[in-house]
């Protein structure tokens, strides 16, 4: 469900437009945008040039469609719908004081930046080091498309042993988004809170104040449809559209699970657990992304004379004042020439993400002082940043089908593109996961899922690129599509929702502009590999259902040299695979871990608020002592509409 690699941008604007303007001719004629596509080939191919003289009206008509065309895509793209950039103030005016500074305008940090400014009397700067986010963006099955370009870090981890053998560079690949919304401007959307016993994990972790009862209520606290004189942000969550064309394949996955016992689950709103579903909650509305940084930040920014964004602001370092003690501002690089300062009267609130957060507070000089005076960064705070890192990475499998099962136009099908730019409806718009969540450890009458599967698109016969997406080697690729024999596969990706592998985030040098240092160390831990087998051995129960085998549903073989000198599906055999195919789900939490305060493992206590100083916290993903129960995305609003209650509350004498 991806666009072919060659297939560019402007090349695709450019084929909506001929399309939209088949289609409209089409329907003068009477006849299907198909068949006029077909013709038009069978026509081109028959002669050399075209013949038919014209009047001009049908010049007129092609006319008003690129109108059309570049309406519908200027009303993806409008720029007010994300906030305007302080730059060019700040460069000819310079900077006041604020009472708060946000370092990262993602998911988190939206979140706080609206919420905080609801009071007119807080006065907030935002720095991102992006800009406003693409229209691939918008079109999130087009997202993959920001991989690897300027709206994203992109980073790859140390060499791991055990993992990403297979991947281009024989190293985990970490993408980050880099613009308004971070990585919830390039993410699959998916909205889940996770289980009620990640939170009871939290507790017992020394998180008392995060329940599973908290998170309900900030929860239903950011879905609220607030009605006010000026704009409020809100969370906006809606069901994937799903196309009648996917039915068979929901229908298949979903009698195969029945076989196998396992539920299906009508609502996730109250929480992941054992079962199937396609009612995936997502950030979406009528097939466009409706990340918080739309609907929280762009919705109220422009209203806002307190808020100011900065965009392409990468903040280099925490500012202290003279004896160390106080937070008092940043510094920051605007647009890769400014060295600029920022002061702060109240608190630096970092909301960099999992990666990036972690990396500031080093080079700020706050972290474990032996790796700080190796680079020699003078140590402010002896804290354990950066370690704890945990995500909860992806096996891929891939299975054969000896019968062919109905699917849905490509997104690059004429009917697809022209669906979409006027409807915003079809295949452009929808979404095709089918989720399972299972627990390997437990009987299936427990509710508390170990294993997060998704059962993911149909690759056609012959297409690769979504499998060239995952970075994997090319020689793999080919291999898979040898295997494949010009069958259509089904991709099914396996998460650990409770990995053991702890990793860590360092730093490469003291230059802030340099990238980190990232061990991941993803299924380093003997457990870790024993429930990925288990992963797969599920997979082959599947197989052997009565649904999977009236397709002829069958495991691929994917050819790895190392691999296939063991006997094949062999423990042996699959703990391999998992050394070459485990990759990253790009899920990272735990950097900056909350716990209790004289816990030696924490860096903020429960209030976010950084040990051995004054004046900082840190709002996001990285504060997760432990990861939840499925896509990290919405536990990461409800950290950060928390977070900005309780620094209304411990602020709230300084700022009436």
């Amino acid at each position: 469900m991806i666009l072919s690699a060659g297939f560019s941008q402007c090349r695709l604007f450019i084929l909506a437009t001929v399309l939209v303007a088949l289609a409209v001719l089409a329907f003068i004629g009477g006849t299907t945008l198909a068949s006029v596509s077909n013709a038009n080939s069978a026509t081109t191919a028959s002669r050399a040039g075209c013949a038919t003289s014209e009047m001009g009206s049908a010049e007129g008509l092609i006319s008003s469609l690129f109108a059309t065309i570049n309406s519908a895509k200027c009303e993806l793209t409008r720029a007010d719908q994300w906030p305007a950039d302080f730059a060019d103030q700040v460069l000819k005016n310079g900077l006041d004081e604020y009472d708060f500074i946000i370092v990262g305008a993602g998911t988190a940090g939206s979140v706080v930046a609206s919420r905080l400014t609801e009071n007119p009397r807080i006065k907030v700067l935002l720095l991102e080091a992006g800009a406003d986010p693409p229209i691939e963006s918008e079109i999130f099955t087009l997202s993959s498309r920001l991989h690897g370009s300027i709206y994203a870090w992109t980073d790859y981890a140390e060499p791991n042993p055990n993992c990403c053998q297979g991947m281009r560079r024989g190293r985990c690949y970490w993408p980050r988004g880099k613009m308004i919304g971070g990585s919830g401007s390039m993410s699959g959307n998916i909205f889940l809170l996770g289980n009620q016993q990640d939170f009871d994990r939290w507790q017992q972790l020394g998180c008392e104040e995060w329940s599973w009862d908290e998170m309900q209520f900030f929860y239903e606290k950011a879905s609220m449809n607030e009605s006010s004189a000026q704009p409020v942000g809100e969370l906006v969550l809606n069901y994937f559209e799903s196309l009648k064309e996917h039915n068979e394949l929901a229908q298949l996955i979903f009698n195969a699970s029945r076989e196998l016992g396992l539920p299906y689950i009508s609502d996730l709103a109250k929480g992941t657990r054992v079962g199937y579903t396609k009612a995936i909650p997502a950030n979406i509305a009528r097939g466009r992304r409706m990340s918080v940084a739309k609907t929280y930040l762009g919705q109220v920014a422009n209203y806002r004379q307190n808020l100011n964004v900065i965009k392409n602001a990468l903040v280099t370092k925490i500012l202290f004042s003279a004896d160390k003690s106080q937070a008092i501002g940043v510094e920051f690089l605007l647009s890769g020439r400014h060295r600029l300062s920022a002061l702060v009267r109240s608190e630096v609130l970092i909301a960099a993400g999992a990666i990036n957060s972690p990396q500031l507070l080093l080079l700020s000089g706050i972290g474990p002082r032996e790796h700080l005076t190796e680079l020699g960064i003078p140590p402010l705070a002896d804290l354990p940043v950066g370690y704890n890192l945990q995500d909860h990475g992806m096996l891929p499998l891939l299975l054969s089908f000896e019968r062919e099962i109905e699917t849905s136009p490509g997104l690059s099908d004429p009917q697809s593109i022209s669906d979409y730019f006027l409807h915003q409806t079809g295949p452009l718009a929808a979404g095709v996961s089918i989720m399972g969540f299972i627990n390997t450890n437990a009987s299936n009458s427990s509710s508390y899922p170990d294993l997060h599967l998704v059962s993911h698109t149909i690759i056609p016969p012959g297409e690769a690129y979504s499998l060239q997406f995952l970075q994997l080697r090319d020689e793999i690729v080919a291999g898979i599509m040898r295997e494949a024999s010009n069958r259509s596969l089904l991709q099914i990706y396996g998460s650990l929702l409770r990995p053991q592998s702890r990793g860590r985030v360092l730093l490469r040098s003291a230059d802030p502009q340099a990238p980190p240092r990232i061990y991941n160390n993803y299924a380093s831990e003997r457990a870790d590999q024993l429930t990925l087998l288990s992963y797969v051995r599920f997979v082959q129960r599947m197989c052997a259902t009565t649904a999977f085998r009236h397709f002829g549903l069958k495991l691929l073989h994917v050819p790895i040299e190392e691999c296939d000198l063991l006997a094949y599906d062999s423990d042996a055999y699959w703990l391999c695979y998992v050394k070459f195919l485990y990759i990253g789900a790009w899920h990272p939490v735990g950097t900056c871990r909350m716990g209790a305060d004289a816990n030696r493992h924490t860096v903020v206590d429960q209030r976010l608020r950084v040990g051995g100083v004054n004046g900082l916290r840190v709002v996001d993903a990285s504060i997760m002592p432990a990861i939840t129960s499925g896509n990290t995305n919405g536990p990461t609003t409800i950290i950060a509409e928390k977070a900005a209650t309780m620094i209304e509350e411990d602020w709230n004498q300084e700022l009436a």
